[in-house]
């Protein structure tokens, strides 16, 4: 153990950092979902229309699917411990103001603001995780509690939304960050100090300090052309298929906003390729491992994102559930992510991560053919709950091999931007699954005799729970034939 190593392992206690570190991340990962069962409850009483009142949900996904990957490596070269302390300070204030607003006006740009917090706390405590951490079956078990969370998150906002919703008011979706994010803010002095992150290379790389190889810290080591491209362009596209879902693809805004948003990300990896301090080193991308589990995680929130919104209008639209019985149905599948998350660490001693990854994605796959039966009158017991129990199943282990795969072997310099680039593909993957497979949807309803019709309607929802099964296949069959971990004895060797 180095001297350095024992600085930092006398002053932090690697199960209080997790612990904190996945609180906050929790509290993020809440926020995707939480507000969505409160819309109804917004429009009425700030008098939104539906036209402005979906932008409550698409400025968080846009500034927080903007802003990761310019946060992870800022995080990098600026200090990870520093940005995660104003990241969560910034969602508290953010969360505060959303909670306390009066006017449309202030609530949209709180709800910006929130996202942008949630960019920075995702993209660096993912980051800290991993520099506490060494490969092997400490990490590993860390992996597993932090993917529990991004795999049972969403439906947990479901159902606290509901609640919160129905029995405390709106406002209270927003508030509830209040008391956590304080919490955490007294709580930072735990986690490791920045100098404490810093690794001696192998070698010296490109953007690295000429003397000692530790990453070069300041504004000017960040690429300012690369984090403008790479942040208005994940923005744009983000924002494009949303509005491509509401207005449909052919409308001059979602077409402006989807070729602006490709020139952006096409400039972007030029800069990559010419920066002698890029934003994403193209080493990182060279690796099968991180390429691969990336499309694994675009894949596998395509088809969560796709789903929860098919499901949410078949379940409330058609079978007339309410907001809390809604939440209540998918809960299930929250109770087999944690089981799947806890199955998948155990495993990933024994097998290679990016088969644990491909068995989750493919028992995704096997869930969505399951729900994929629904019809007008379907039975929860016989028609949904199996899919979700499965789906629940499939999500947690494909979260924990995806993650590992993804993380083994990752240089300490490198960690921060790895994490952006696998918050950004859920993020642009939950984006995208949801426009494409919503227009599949729209598409096939159209063709049918009675378009209007619930029936129709249903049958839509089912062609497109079909092909999220074919997405999750996909994210099988790129994670298996990309994702070789480069150092996969030490991420299976328990310690």
């Amino acid at each position: 153990m180095t001297a350095k190593t024992s600085r930092m392992t006398a002053r932090t206690s690697p199960g209080g950092v997790l612990a904190l570190l996945c609180a906050v991340q929790f509290m993020v990962i809440l926020d995707t979902t939480i507000a969505n069962v409160a819309l109804p409850g917004i429009g009425r009483d700030l008098d939104l229309p539906d036209t402005t009142l979906q932008y409550v949900v698409t400025l968080y996904s846009v500034t927080f699917g903007g802003c990761l990957i310019l946060a992870g490596r800022a995080g990098d070269l600026l200090g990870r411990r520093r940005l995660f302390t104003g990241g969560t300070a910034l969602f508290v204030a953010a969360s505060t103001a959303c909670g306390l607003s009066a006017t449309p006006a202030l609530l949209l740009t709180a709800r910006a603001l929130q996202g942008l917090g949630a960019a920075v706390i995702s993209a660096t405590a993912l980051g800290l995780l991993l520099a506490i951490h060494a490969e092997g079956a400490g990490r590993n078990r860390a992996l597993g509690v932090w993917s529990a969370l991004g795999a049972t998150g969403a439906g947990a906002g479901l159902i606290l939304g509901g609640v919160l919703t129905d029995t405390l008011g709106w406002q209270w979706v927003f508030l509830i960050n209040v008391p956590i994010g304080l919490a955490a803010l007294t709580r930072i002095g735990i986690l490791p100090a920045d100098q404490a992150l810093d690794r001696e290379p192998a070698g010296r790389t490109p953007g690295h300090g000429p003397a000692t190889g530790a990453p070069a810290r300041g504004p000017a080591a960040l690429d300012l052309p690369g984090a403008v491209t790479a942040t208005t362009g994940i923005g744009l596209l983000i924002y494009g298929l949303s509005r491509g879902q509401q207005d449909g693809f052919t409308a001059p805004a979602a077409l402006s906003l989807l070729a602006v948003a490709t020139a952006l990300l096409v400039a972007f990896v030029l800069i990559q390729r010419r920066s002698a301090r890029p934003l994403i080193p193209l080493r990182i991308l060279a690796h099968g491992t991180v390429t691969g589990a990336n499309l694994a995680f675009l894949a596998l929130m395509a088809v969560v994102g796709s789903q929860g919104f098919f499901m949410m209008l078949f379940m409330q639209g058609v079978l007339r559930y309410s907001p809390i019985e809604t939440g209540l149905a998918v809960f299930p599948s929250t109770l087999m992510a944690l089981a799947g998350s806890n199955l998948a660490t155990r495993l990933a001693a024994r097998f290679r991560p990016q088969v644990i990854a491909a068995a989750g994605l493919v028992l995704v796959g096997i869930a969505e053919a399951l729900l994929a039966r629904i019809a007008t009158t379907s039975s929860y017991a016989m028609d949904i709950l199996p899919g979700y129990l499965i789906f629940g199943l499939g999500l947690g282990s494909a979260f924990v091999g995806a993650g590992i795969v993804a993380t083994t072997g990752t240089a300490a310099e490198d960690q921060g931007a790895v994490s952006g680039l696998l918050n950004t593909a859920q993020q642009v993957g939950i984006a995208i699954g949801v426009a494409a497979l919503v227009a599949l949807a729209t598409a096939h309803t159209g063709s049918l005799p009675a378009p209007g019709s619930t029936a129709a309607l249903v049958s839509g929802y089912r062609l497109s729970l079909l092909a999220g099964a074919g997405l999750a296949a996909a994210g099988a069959l790129a994670v298996l034939t990309l994702g070789r971990p480069r150092t996969s004895a030490a991420a299976r060797t328990p310690t």
